[in-house]
């Protein structure tokens, strides 16, 4: 049946997020508002395992991404396996491997942008349930997945954000989060995912680095 329930349908979100244990998928992400200059344009594939320390445990993002004002586009592979992190710059032909996070250089809020925190997360939709204001405005397309368009405003600090949540699965197909900045503009976030499969089987290798033919590795970090 059609729910009609903002505040319900983002309960059922937080249960089908909780329960995951692994995810992989499509994703898109750019800026909105005073952001969309800002940011850069990334779309590429996610695999994700686990959670620890307010982040995915295990992780593997191939992106492609294009910086404002370029149409140069930059692509970079990083991951970790729970123990090691790396970040493969081809245009280097360089992987850059250590235990320290920060091996991902400058660049590893970009590689992890189509990371969707909600997935895998243990209080996934807590802070959206827990929200000043939720209200269910319809029903929306994501591609080839029907979605229930959920508004929810946070606070006056925190911003607002808009869930489509699929009506088969109640995960996230695109979120669109919005914040106020200071001179009263408005920026944000838009990601959009596609092909989510949920509890892949995932091979014994597939968060390990893999180094290309030709490629060099090293344990600096990236710059």
């Amino acid at each position: 049946a059609e729910l009609t329930d903002g505040l319900e349908i983002l309960k059922k979100a937080d249960t089908a997020a909780k329960v995951l244990k692994a995810v992989q998928y499509k994703a898109s992400a750019k800026g909105l508002g005073a952001d969309e200059a800002r940011l850069p344009k990334v779309e590429g594939s996610a695999v994700m395992s686990g959670w620890l320390n307010s982040a995915p445990e295990k992780f593997r993002y191939e992106v492609k991404v294009q910086r404002s004002g370029s149409s140069e586009i930059v692509e970079y592979t990083a991951g970790s396996d729970g123990n090691m992190v790396y970040l493969v710059d081809p245009s280097k032909k360089t992987a850059y491997e250590d235990i320290d996070p920060a091996v991902l250089g400058s660049n590893a809020r970009v590689v992890g942008s189509l990371a969707v925190r909600k997935l895998l997360n243990p209080e996934a939709f807590d802070e959206e349930i827990k929200a000043e204001k939720v209200e269910l405005k319809g029903v929306s397309k994501v591609g080839d997945q029907e979605c229930y368009e959920v508004n929810v405003h946070y606070s006056k600090e925190k911003g607002d954000g808009v869930w489509f949540l699929s009506k088969k699965d109640f995960l996230p197909r695109r979120i669109d989060r919005t914040f106020p900045s200071r001179g009263g503009e408005q920026g944000g976030r838009q990601t959009i995912l596609t092909d989510l499969v949920v509890n892949p089987k995932l091979d014994n290798n597939a968060f390990k680095l893999t180094l290309p033919e030709g490629f060099t590795k090293t344990d600096d970090f990236a710059p």
